[in-house]
């Protein structure tokens, strides 16, 4: 299966290319300098009586390599003001990810689908949940939060979950003949922002803004349990997510294309 990465590490890949490209000579020039310092290590033990000497040459080759990789990070993120800013997105996500799959374990949601590709913007995860219909939740990574964060936070969050209904809605319109379909009450969605880092304790008690609930990163699995509505049927559940993932799949190819065309 095709493994489709969010969207803070795609542009994340896309700033360190760039960024290395703009800085190729000073990256070459160190990273000659650690084969120099390799070799200039590995001779003498390589004709020393040491035992090990192999074990301890391969040691330090690796040490060294981690060394130049993790050197040049630290200057692409010392250098490069947005990609700070990119990875603690992509942390986000991951640990909203991690919850969700504790909340599949517990039979709190059917599944879910992440980073869909839209013109307005990236869905981070759409969730079928068992009986709270759809949930379209926003990961951010943030150290602090105040009153213009909270209100940019509750604008894309609600602009997210416009796009998943009518995204959900068009696919479910298709079906609507089916004898299932026609008895089954209409797929509700809501939106939430999740948030990560140390802005997460300010939202323990839970914060809702504008019909935006935002929720502690730590206790996602808890506000999942706690939603209420209709049941999603398993068969239903099961047909959005394969359509959520048909396309995301088609929406992701032409992202990249379009992508391609400008490059």
């Amino acid at each position: 299966m095709r493994s489709f990465q969010p969207f803070p590490r795609r542009e994340l890949k896309r700033l360190r290319r760039r960024w290395l490209r703009r800085n190729l000579g000073i990256v070459a020039f160190l990273l000659a300098g650690f084969v120099l310092a390799a070799a200039l290590i590995s001779v003498p033990l390589a004709t020393s009586d040491l035992p090990v000497r192999w074990y301890v040459i391969g040691l330090l080759h690796a040490g060294l390599v981690a060394a130049a990789l993790h050197l040049v990070n630290s200057a692409f993120m010392a250098h490069e003001a947005a990609a700070i800013w990119q990875l603690r997105g992509a942390w986000g996500e991951d640990n909203t990810r991690s919850e969700l799959q504790k909340a599949k374990r517990r039979r709190l949601v059917w599944g879910w689908v992440d980073s869909i590709t839209l013109q307005g913007g990236d869905l981070d995860h759409v969730v079928v949940t068992r009986s709270g219909g759809i949930v379209v939740l926003d990961s951010k990574w943030r150290s602090s939060i105040d009153a213009n964060a909270v209100a940019e936070m509750t604008a894309s969050a609600k602009k997210a979950a416009i796009r998943a209904q009518g995204l959900a809605r068009s696919m479910l319109k298709a079906e609507r003949g089916a004898k299932h379909r026609a008895r089954a009450q209409p797929v509700t969605v809501d939106a939430a922002v999740v948030l990560w880092g140390a802005a997460r304790e300010l939202v323990n008690d839970g914060r809702e803004m504008d019909g935006v609930q935002f929720v502690d990163g730590r206790k996602l699995v808890d506000w999942l349990r706690q939603l209420e509505g209709p049941p999603v049927p398993p068969d239903a559940a099961r047909e959005l997510l394969e359509q959520l993932s048909a396309y995301r799949a088609t929406a992701f190819k032409a992202a990249e294309l379009r992508a391609a065309e400008r490059a």
